[in-house]
């Protein structure tokens, strides 16, 4: 039946293997078979040589074992548990057709699978946790491909984004990005190998509805579950409500800025601003060589104006002047009043010559605003006196203080030589 040396084949395997004729007798085991039937209370008349394997079979694998030996099946395969007192243990069926002095017969042997059981069972419970971490996470949680695309999104992102996963997944974020903030995401798209542990981005994203909120998602690169490909893992929430105080905060700081730096009643910029300009200015003269130029402005006879129209027409001269000022420069030119009719005027990277048309230039503004000023000794319209001083590469030893002294020593020259003019110092 079965020769020695086939026998000593079996022997050598660690499987438990028996061999069954074409009715289902045992007509061989190894080594490994007997021993587990001892080590485990069972019953070699049962399931020795000589028995009938079917008659200790359950039902489905009776069935499994004679499609094998009647040739309407090529192989059978079957899992099952077989605990111990002592440990946990899972076993392979497998039943494969072999061929006896012309007759058909079946190699029955029984595989230890337990470890790969095992840890298909931790895997499963580690996914159950994850996907209950995902599905009651008040974060939204995404799995994307490494140009962005999605491949899982958690549950909730139906319940705030008001999208089902089917609609998300295989789309990019940057189908429901706010296009200002695209370029935030494509930075992690086109150079996903240089996230590094952990990126975050803020930026708003279109719901269902048609209405944005603003997100912020923390991105890392991660090795797929197949291990085959990279993937990105986000974790995002909804950060409306934060963003709009932070938002509100800004306003409230940038206004707070502009009541700072900007005179109350003429709303062109205050002396505090006009001292931080002129330093500025002159430290990039210093550092960079830049030549700019200085103007000091004066109403004439204002004091006489106020004493005839009353502070309420003395204050509308002051912000039609201030108007005439701010709209008679350049974009980059800094118009400040310092106080009382005193007005200073920054002219970045402007030479004298260039100073001197653009003060006379402001000088024939204010008188064409047609003031009225019937107590002024050089106009029976309000007008202004001048100062212009430039530093340059000339005034090496000139600092900021002796720049404002030269231009209000110019404004000096103006009046004294009979008011409504230019003059430079």
């Amino acid at each position: 039946m079965i020769k020695s040396f086939n026998l000593e084949i079996l022997d050598s395997l660690l499987d438990q293997i028996a061999v069954l004729d074409t009715d289902g007798s045992i007509i061989a085991i190894n080594q490994s078979w007997v021993n587990f039937s001892l080590e485990n209370g069972g019953d070699l008349h049962k399931s020795g040589v000589g028995s009938n394997y079917l008659a200790v079979c359950p039902k489905e694998i009776q069935d499994g074992i004679v499609q094998v030996l009647t040739g309407t099946s090529d192989s059978f395969t079957y899992e099952y548990p077989c605990h111990s007192t002592a440990e946990l243990r899972w076993f392979l069926l497998r039943v494969t057709p072999i061929t006896i002095n012309e007759s058909t017969g079946a190699v029955v042997s029984h595989v230890n699978i337990t470890d790969r059981r095992l840890l298909e069972i931790r895997l499963e419970r580690k996914e159950r946790l994850y996907r209950h971490i995902a599905e009651n996470s008040t974060d939204f949680i995404s799995l994307h491909t490494i140009d962005g695309k999605y491949i899982y999104v958690s549950p909730n992102f139906s319940f705030v984004l008001g999208y089902s996963p089917s609609e998300l997944v295989g789309k990019s974020p940057a189908d429901f990005i706010y296009d200002d903030d695209i370029k935030k995401i494509q930075l992690l798209t086109d150079n996903p190998h240089e996230i590094g542990e952990i990126k975050t981005v803020t930026y708003r994203f279109r719901c269902k509805n048609g209405n944005y909120i603003w997100m912020e998602s923390k991105y890392k690169l991660v090795l797929s579950v197949d291990k085959v490909s990279d993937e990105m893992i986000c974790v995002s929430r909804d950060v409306t409500k934060n963003k709009q105080k932070l938002i509100e905060l800004e306003e409230e700081k940038k206004s707070l800025r502009k009541r700072v730096y900007t005179d109350s009643l003429t709303g062109i910029s205050n002396r505090r601003y006009f001292n931080r300009q002129f330093k500025k200015a002159y430290q990039t003269y210093r550092q960079d060589g830049i030549p700019f130029s200085l103007v000091v402005i004066d109403i004439d006879y204002f004091k006489q104006y106020n004493d005839t129209y009353g502070h309420k027409k003395g204050d509308e001269c002051l912000i039609k002047v201030a108007d005439a000022l701010a709209s008679g420069v350049r974009k980059n030119d800094r118009v400040c009043r310092i106080g009382g009719e005193e007005f200073c005027i920054i002219f970045p990277n402007t030479n004298e010559e260039k100073a001197i048309a653009l003060a006379e230039r402001i000088c024939k503004k204010v008188k064409g605003l047609k003031i009225p000023h019937e107590n002024s000794n050089v106009s029976k319209y309000v007008t202004v006196s001048i100062g212009v001083s430039t530093i340059s590469s000339s005034f090496e030893s000139v600092n900021q203080e002796e720049l404002f002294q030269l231009a209000d020593q110019a404004l000096y020259q103006s009046k004294k030589n009979g008011r409504n003019r230019v003059s430079f110092n």
